[in-house]
């Protein structure tokens, strides 16, 4: 062996002795691999991978959660709705009976309704035409209004309250309401010429000029 090989081997032998641990640590130990071998790697790789997904599918699963729909509407809504329906049920049940005569059961059930739905202008006109055949005018005049006042473009209550003036003989009050109801519905004129309410109208001029009657 010479001297420079001698050499050599020494210096392997010395540099192996200054990096005992970083040598076990890459290689392990009884032939078993390093904490960092491939193998190792691959799996705390794919242990982050399949947190990162389940923590995704969580997040999405929160932040997309789907409603039922009886969770749409607020109690106060649901609520409301539910009166609205009654309501319709109850003015359609007011309006039968009143057609057969049942004026006090229909009465009755007018009130139900507006109870249930204080906006039901149908059911404020028809309440108040009971109250003008009962004579009882200033609360036909008041369900009129209130009528008109929750739905304008409504002709009936117009012309309810041209009946009403006319009964109480004020012709002016009546004849304007008359013609208000007209603009909104022309067919109105006929209502009003064979309209026994509108009698003490029929001699004047006013009454021939808005129906249209010579």
């Amino acid at each position: 062996m010479s001297y420079i090989h001698e050499a050599l081997l020494k210096a392997q032998k010395e540099k192996d002795a200054r990096h005992p641990r970083y040598q076990r640590t890459l290689s392990g130990t009884a032939g078993k691999p390093g904490i960092f071998s491939g193998r190792a790697v691959w799996m705390i790789s794919l242990g982050v991978i399949l947190l990162a997904f389940a923590l995704y599918s969580w997040l999405d699963f929160n932040g997309n959660k789907t409603v039922p729909a009886s969770e749409v509407l607020r109690p106060e809504a649901q609520s409301r709705s539910e009166d609205l329906v009654k309501a319709e049920e109850c003015y359609e049940s007011a309006r039968h009976l009143h057609k057969i005569g049942r004026l006090e059961d229909a009465r009755r059930l007018y009130k139900k309704t507006l109870m249930l739905d204080p906006g039901s202008v149908y059911a404020l006109n028809n309440l108040g035409v009971l109250y003008m055949q009962d004579k009882n005018y200033a609360e036909a005049q008041n369900s009129f209004e209130h009528a008109i006042q929750k739905k304008p473009d409504y002709v009936d209550p117009y012309y309810n309250l041209a009946c009403l003036h006319a009964l109480k003989g004020e012709t002016i009050r009546s004849l304007a309401q008359l013609k208000k109801a007209i603009s909104l519905d022309t067919s109105v004129r006929g209502w009003a010429r064979k309209d026994r309410d509108l009698q003490s109208l029929k001699g004047e001029p006013g009454f021939q000029e808005i129906t249209g009657k010579k």
